[in-house]
């Protein structure tokens, strides 16, 4: 016999005596498993995370927005539908922007570079996507100067007489400038609204929103809002109309206020850049 023979007959005799690393099922006695078989149960660690419940989704969830009708000076207002939430603050400080950002609308709310241009109550209609509606009140800007003293005495009291009798009105937004303080301004509309308010007309809830937040740096803006919150003596939300960061939590206080909480289903989906249905004039 020849050395090639015994080396080979050598190789086959250890590759038997040791067995085979992946035993066929005909080696294990085991019988293959029935095509359409279910597959053994992932472990706990292994499974996909359950769809988000609607209140773990983010917020806003605006499907229609459009623009209601004005209230100006001697003139009949919209009736009063749905529960609403009024804007208040200086003519510069990105009212109209807040409002475009909070509902996702670019041009709902007119914006311009010229101070005083918001000479009306203009009144949104907004439906969300769990079906809530509401409608969202554009004060018109106060302290600027240029209108003449009887043309602002009429804003004062159109926006006073709103505040105190708007039977649907359930929250006021008081806007502050974050690079300012809150003056006096502020302050006594605050103080106005919580002691003029006719008890017919039910109680507002205040909301101090600090916008232009993007404008901060970010390693001042925390000690900032506290300044602010210690000289308004209440809370006050942060706000970015270009960046979105404080939206979702602004959001949140308003359906509080006017008792919209308690979304459980899943969301729908959002239509990208929808547009908006009419303008403010």
């Amino acid at each position: 016999m020849s050395r090639a023979s015994i080396a080979s007959g050598r190789r086959a005799a250890s590759s038997g005596a040791k067995g085979s690393a992946n035993p066929t099922p005909a080696a294990t006695g085991s019988k293959p498993a029935p095509k359409g078989a279910s597959k053994p149960a992932k472990k706990p660690g292994g499974e996909p995370s359950a769809k988000p419940r609607r209140s773990d989704a983010p917020m806003p969830y605006v499907v229609e927005a459009s623009f209601l009708g004005a209230m100006a000076p001697g003139g009949t207002p919209p009736p009063p539908t749905f529960a609403e939430v009024a804007f208040a603050g200086r003519s510069n400080v990105g009212k109209s922007s807040l409002i475009n950002c909070l509902v996702e609308r670019k041009g709902l709310v007119r914006t311009s570079g010229t101070p005083g241009c918001t000479r009306q109550v203009n009144v949104f209609d907004v439906r969300t996507r769990d079906g809530a509606r509401l409608v969202l009140a554009d004060l018109p800007g106060y302290g600027f100067a240029r209108r003449s003293k009887d043309e602002r005495a009429s804003w004062a009291k159109l926006i006073e007489e709103y505040l105190t009798t708007r039977p649907t009105l359930r929250a006021l937004v008081v806007l502050v400038d974050a690079r300012r303080s809150v003056e006096e301004e502020e302050l006594e509309l605050i103080r106005f609204v919580r002691s003029a308010r006719q008890k017919s007309a039910g109680e507002v809830e205040v909301l101090l929103v600090a916008t232009k937040m993007d404008k901060l740096p970010r390693s001042s803006a925390k000690s900032i809002m506290a300044k602010l919150g210690r000289d308004a003596g209440t809370r006050v939300l942060g706000f970015s109309s270009v960046t979105a960061d404080g939206r979702e939590e602004l959001w949140k206080s308003l359906r509080r206020a006017m008792h919209l909480e308690g979304l459980t289903e899943a969301p729908a989906e959002t239509p990208s850049e929808p547009d908006a249905v009419g303008s403010a004039p």
